[in-house]
């Protein structure tokens, strides 16, 4: 008996040790956005870009580094909605001790902050690049605006609704969220209770694992959210396509192609592939935003910065949330609301 209790306080002690110490290596700091010129990481390549795939903030990054034609070397950094907690293991919290994604390293100085990383960009692309900063002040400050609203703040996410489309994203995506983590294996979800510093997250992951895509998107309190989500959305979406309308040019800031059309590209995407936009088209007057997401879709940076660093987890999940919800059209209305009983809808129709 004797043994027994030594082997398992031995055994206690190991765990405790390990978990300490993991804890100690997973320690997460806060950075300033911008370049980090006090730090040199190994490096490769000129410029190096560390992201993920469906994060909206890496695919901006992405996104600007093809319009200006910067040359990059990319390593793909996973999120526990792709597969696992990379972003919180140490070897990445070497690169940017925040946990955040994405990171620009150029000439092994890290930079931080992708909306920091957008401008930054712009001042290491070559004479030849096309300039998606305007010089006017007043433009530049309309810039700034439309980069503001996208964004998705990594203090509180959904902080701001009424006043920012970005704050609206995390609720709006949470179908997707949930189809992606029945992927995962629960083992790897639970290293996010132990080490991960929102532990909110993991605690939202571990619960839609347990209870399955239409349990958890049926809930009422993961209902409640993402309806108050639509709702700020709808309204961001109606002034978006009055300020479309209203200039009658192609772009969100005129006849120039800018940062700005870069966020709200990637916005628009986040819409399309959790099928809100296409409910959003079917219950909203946006055809200006329609047409501005395709002229977004149809430059050649596009497939190069998005397509071709699509995601198989996330296709499956959105192959998973399409079919299950044509498939249940009871789910359609729990995930999207009902429009035909709400008195600010004007018809009912399902997403896809």
């Amino acid at each position: 008996m004797a043994v027994v209790s030594t082997v398992c306080l031995a055994l206690g002690l190991t765990g405790l040790l390990w978990f300490l110490r993991e804890r100690s290596r997973r320690r997460v700091h806060p950075v300033t956005g911008g370049i980090d010129r006090s730090t040199v990481l190994p490096h490769t390549g000129e410029v190096e870009l560390y992201s993920n795939s469906f994060s909206h903030c890496s695919r901006k990054v992405r996104l600007a580094l093809e319009e200006l034609g910067i040359s990059v070397s990319h390593h793909s950094i996973e999120l526990i909605e792709t597969g696992w907690y990379q972003t919180i293991s140490p070897a990445y919290l070497k690169v940017n001790p925040s946990g955040l994604i994405p990171t620009l390293v150029h000439q092994g100085h890290p930079v931080f902050e992708s909306d920091d990383i957008l401008l930054y960009a712009q001042s290491i692309a070559g004479t030849s690049a096309p300039v998606l900063t305007p010089e006017d002040p007043g433009q530049r400050a309309q810039m700034q605006h439309w980069l503001d609203f996208c964004t998705i703040s990594s203090a509180d996410a959904m902080a701001g609704m009424a006043l920012r489309a970005g704050a609206c994203i995390p609720g709006l995506t949470l179908p997707m969220f949930v189809a992606c983590i029945q992927q995962v294996p629960l083992r790897r979800i639970l290293v996010g209770l132990l080490f991960h510093f929102d532990r909110k997250r993991p605690v939202l992951f571990v619960a839609s694992k347990l209870l399955g895509l239409r349990r958890m998107l049926s809930s009422k309190p993961v209902r409640t959210l993402m309806h108050g989500s639509r709702d700020a959305m709808g309204k961001h979406l109606r002034n978006l396509n009055a300020e479309l309308y209203g200039h009658g040019q192609p772009w969100i800031l005129g006849e120039r192609y800018s940062l700005a059309d870069i966020t709200l590209a990637c916005l628009l995407l986040r819409l399309e592939e959790t099928g809100w936009l296409r409910w959003f088209e079917q219950n909203e007057s946006i055809p200006e935003v329609t047409q501005y997401y395709q002229r977004l879709k149809a430059r050649p940076a596009w497939a190069r910065a998005i397509v071709n660093h699509q995601s198989s987890v996330v296709a499956r999940a959105e192959n998973t949330l399409r079919d299950a919800v044509n498939a249940d059209p009871e789910l359609a209305v729990r995930i999207y609301g009902d429009p035909a009983t709400e008195a600010h809808r004007v018809r009912g129709q399902t997403a896809w």
